[in-house]
C-alpha cells in the first residue's frame, strides 16, 4: 500500500463526528441599535425590539427632557437612564442646548441576562429606569464615540461598538456583584446611594437628620456622603436640608392657615424662637414679617385680629 493510500485509508476511519464542524463554538457578538444626537434635537423613537435603552448625556452638555413609555424624565449633565422598552413603546427627547451630546443605545432584552433577569424579578424597583452618573471611564469612552461618529467608516463603526461594549460592561460591573454562592446581586451605585440620601430628607422635613444617620442610613460613611452629595447637588448635606426646610417653611407661611409655632414644630424646630432665628438668617425677614404681608394682601382688615394673636405665640 502506497502512502498516499495508508493516509486515505486513516481518514475513512476516523470518527465520522470529528469530521462533522465543532458543535461548541458560540456566537459571540450583541447586536446593538444606536445613535449620536447632537445640539437642538426632537428624536422621537419607537422600539423595534424587548429591550433596554441606555441613555447618556455628556457631562459638558445641559440637561434634556426624554419621555419613555409616556413618563416624563429631566436628565442632567453627565447622568445615563438605562430603561425597560417594550417592542412598540415610544420614545422622545427634547433637547434645547446647542452643545448637548447625547449617546442612544436599545440593547436587546436577551443579551443583557443579568439585569433583564433582575429586572423580571422586581419590576417595581426599576419601573422608572435605572439613573447613574457617568464616571471618567465612561465620560472618555462618550468623547471617543462622539468623535468616531463624524468621520463614518466601516472601522470606526468597529470602534464605536466596542467602546460601547466597554461602557456596557462597566455599568453591569457597577450595578452588580457577586456573593459568596456567584449569585449576582444588585449593588446600589455611588449615585444610588446618595439620592437615597437626598430622598430621605425630603420625605420628612420635621426631622432633623445628622449626616452621620444618614451616612448609616444608605450604606457609606460620613465622609463619602458629604465628599459625593456636594459633587452631584452642588451643596453640602447640611445647607440642602437648611434649603428644604425654610423652602417648606414658606410655603407653609404663605398658605396662612399655619401659626409660627406650627410651622417651626412641622420642619423640625422645638421652639419658635430658633425658628425665627433661621428664618430670618435664611430669607433675611421674620416668619411673622411674610405671614403678616401675605394676610394684608389676601384678607385686608380682617385678618388684623389673627396678626395680633400671632405676635403672641
Amino acid at each position: 500500500m502506497t502512502q498516499s493510500e495508508k493516509k486515505i485509508s486513516q481518514s475513512e476511519i476516523l470518527p465520522p463526528s470529528s469530521l462533522e464542524p465543532a458543535r461548541n463554538m458560540q456566537e459571540l457578538g450583541t447586536q446593538l441599535y444606536f445613535t449620536v444626537l447632537k445640539g437642538r434635537q426632537r428624536f422621537r423613537f419607537t422600539s423595534p425590539i424587548d429591550g433596554y435603552l441606555n441613555f447618556l448625556l455628556d457631562e459638558d452638555s445641559n440637561h434634556c427632557s426624554v419621555v419613555i413609555a409616556n413618563q416624563d424624565y429631566l436628565v442632567q449633565a453627565g447622568e445615563n437612564i438605562l430603561f425597560h422598552l417594550k417592542k412598540g413603546d415610544q420614545m422622545e427627547l427634547k433637547s434645547i442646548n446647542s452643545d448637548n451630546n447625547m449617546l442612544l443605545m436599545l440593547i436587546p432584552s436577551d443579551k443583557f441576562p443579568a439585569y433583564h433577569d433582575k429586572y423580571q424579578a422586581d419590576e417595581t424597583r426599576f419601573r422608572n429606569g435605572m439613573l447613574t452618573k457617568a464616571d471618567k471611564r465612561i465620560g472618555l469612552a462618550l468623547q471617543q464615540i462622539f468623535h468616531l461618529y463624524l468621520a463614518d467608516s466601516y472601522l470606526n463603526q468597529l470602534k464605536i461598538q466596542s467602546l460601547m461594549l466597554d461602557i456596557i460592561i462597566h455599568q453591569v460591573e457597577t450595578l452588580y456583584v457577586e456573593n459568596e454562592n456567584k449569585e449576582i446581586l444588585v449593588n446600589k451605585t455611588h449615585f444610588d446611594k446618595i439620592q437615597l440620601a437626598k430622598k430621605m430628607i425630603e420625605e420628612d422635613l420635621s426631622r432633623n437628620h445628622t449626616i452621620s444617620e444618614l451616612a448609616k442610613a444608605v450604606g457609606t460613611n460620613e465622609q463619602y456622603l458629604k465628599k459625593h452629595f456636594k459633587q452631584y447637588y452642588g451643596k453640602t448635606v447640611m445647607n440642602f436640608i437648611t434649603e428644604m426646610k425654610m423652602e417648606h417653611a414658606k410655603r407653609l407661611i404663605m398658605m396662612g392657615k399655619y401659626r409660627i409655632s406650627d410651622v417651626a414644630r412641622m420642619t423640625g424646630y422645638k421652639h419658635s424662637t430658633h425658628f425665627t432665628t433661621a428664618f430670618k438668617k435664611y430669607f433675611g425677614i421674620i416668619p411673622n414679617s411674610l405671614r403678616y404681608s401675605f394676610l394684608v394682601a389676601h384678607e385686608g382688615i380682617l385678618a388684623i385680629p389673627d396678626l395680633i394673636s400671632s405676635f403672641t405665640v
